[in-house]
């Protein structure tokens, strides 16, 4: 490749860069209740328009809005966080990194309501039944745990991290949402800590998380579910595209995080004990998967 060719490669994805901080713009403006000034609102809309999304984005929610928004934070954001630190761990992300990530996660628990635990034996039941509890390793700001509970009125939490600043900014996000009453968040790796109650599921984002640590985590989950309880692990999943591929692997490895060869966890999750284990899919267009086992009993 001779250097007019390497420019141009770059110059094609420095416009999927600006096309997605323009679409953020507009987001963040919806979401946000305010206008932008005349001549940036129009430079705004004639992106979306050249992306045919124009529509799509006036007639979406913001509840289906949010998620999106953090997606482009977290690829911004991210991409900067890379070139200034390349071999940073998870757990020195900065403050809006992780809140990012956070706002990604919101869309899960409503995910998980209506395609995945109906598909799982007896968890619906389980998470709407007083008592029920809900252990989030890696629980970060607390978005997804805050997000479980506006699903699951009955459900308590426990959140683990090792990040104490990521804590600090879960106890603040908690105490706003109102349910300090309901989530209890602990400092420390997850295969540590010790806990005492049982659990219904058990969440585990593997993409954040050293190999080492998770092939520790995923038996102490099953040591922790209450019989017949599931376990989530997720994954990355970036599909057939080499690109895609390419760099979901890179970020998650630049990250600290596991990136599994093809039936390497749901192999890790059968020899740990569970049952019932099965390969599901995530929301469509995100690179994850997740790997569901049941505790015997």
């Amino acid at each position: 490749m001779d250097m007019q060719s390497l420019r141009a490669v770059v110059a094609r994805h420095a416009a999927s860069a600006n096309a997605l901080a323009a679409l953020g713009l507009a987001l963040e403006a919806r979401l946000r209740g305010t206008v932008p000034e005349d001549e940036a609102a129009r430079r705004i809309e004639a992106v979306l328009g050249s992306l045919g999304i124009s529509d799509m984005v006036a007639g979406a929610s913001d509840a289906e809005l949010l998620p999106v928004l953090a997606s482009i934070k977290v690829e911004l954001f991210s991409g900067s966080r890379l070139l200034s630190a390349p071999y940073a761990s998870a757990e020195t992300m900065d403050a809006n990194l992780r809140e990012a990530l956070g706002d990604v996660s919101t869309g899960f628990p409503a995910l998980l309501k209506r395609s995945i635990a109906p598909r799982l034996v007896g968890l619906t039941e389980r998470l709407d039944a007083p008592g029920a509890a809900f252990l989030d390793i890696g629980v970060g700001v607390g978005a997804l745990s805050i997000s479980m509970l506006w699903e699951w009125p009955e459900l308590r939490v426990v959140g683990i991290d090792p990040a104490p600043d990521a804590i600090a900014q879960a106890h603040a996000n908690v105490r706003a949402a109102g349910f300090a009453d309901r989530i209890a968040l602990r400092v420390g790796f997850g295969q540590e800590i010790a806990l005492e109650e049982m659990f219904d599921l058990a969440f585990v984002p593997s993409a954040f998380i050293p190999e080492a640590h998770v092939r520790a985590i995923v038996p102490r989950c099953l040591a922790v579910l209450k019989p017949g309880g599931w376990l989530l692990l997720a994954m990355i999943n970036p599909g057939p595209d080499a690109l895609g591929e390419a760099l979901a692997s890179f970020r998650t490895a630049m990250w600290g995080g596991t990136v599994f060869e093809k039936g390497a966890a749901q192999t890790l999750v059968e020899r740990c004990g569970y049952v019932d284990t099965r390969l599901l899919p995530g929301p469509a267009g995100a690179p994850i998967a997740f790997v569901a086992g049941r505790k015997p009993g």
